[in-house]
């Protein structure tokens, strides 16, 4: 390649994580987001509110902000009554942010461990990516995956782990 080619490379930046409120504040960050250069953002919602609310957001920016729907581990206990129907909403691009978490335990294991299977069967009949929360639950949260088979798009955003988990998440075929 030459230098010429090198230096014509565009680059294009996208924030597969954000949290962006849908207000005034939150349209001036994806603007501000958009003059540096990033391409597209994907914001993430934690339950049914959050998800709707990023859904609702998305429809302001057609081709550069998206959204996931879902559960976020500490809000399991909620379930995820509702969280199925907005999945069908063609802005959302994701499954998730869902896992387990338990560092903190705002929801009992239990909960989490079943709305995280349930996220991966969504993930599988909506043929969506998951976006995994994992903290302090590195055994439970392959023990799971593996039982269900990870969808073939399955990034962890938040990763608490070492060079062993990392290692168990790419051969599962995960991005970190």
């Amino acid at each position: 390649m030459s230098v010429e080619q090198v230096q014509n490379i565009s680059l294009k930046w996208v924030d597969n994580h954000c949290h962006i409120e849908n207000s005034d504040e939150g349209r001036g960050e994806v603007e501000r987001a958009k003059g540096l250069g990033v391409k597209k953002l994907i914001n993430v919602g934690t339950d049914l509110e959050t998800s709707r609310d990023a859904i609702a957001f998305s429809q302001e920016f057609p081709d550069s902000v998206f959204s996931t729907a879902g559960v976020h581990p500490h809000e399991a206990s909620k379930g995820l009554a509702g969280i199925k129907e907005l999945l069908e909403d063609p802005k959302v691009v994701a499954v998730g942010e869902c896992g387990l978490d338990y560092h903190y335990n705002y929801s009992a294991p239990t909960a989490q461990r079943a709305v995280f299977a349930e996220h991966i069967d969504l993930a599988h009949e909506f043929d969506l990516p998951l976006v995994i929360h994992a903290r302090d639950a590195w055994d439970e949260i392959f023990e799971i995956l593996k039982s269900k088979e990870p969808p073939s798009r399955t990034v962890f955003h938040c990763f608490t782990g070492g060079p062993k988990e990392a290692e168990k998440a790419l051969n599962l075929g995960a991005l970190l």
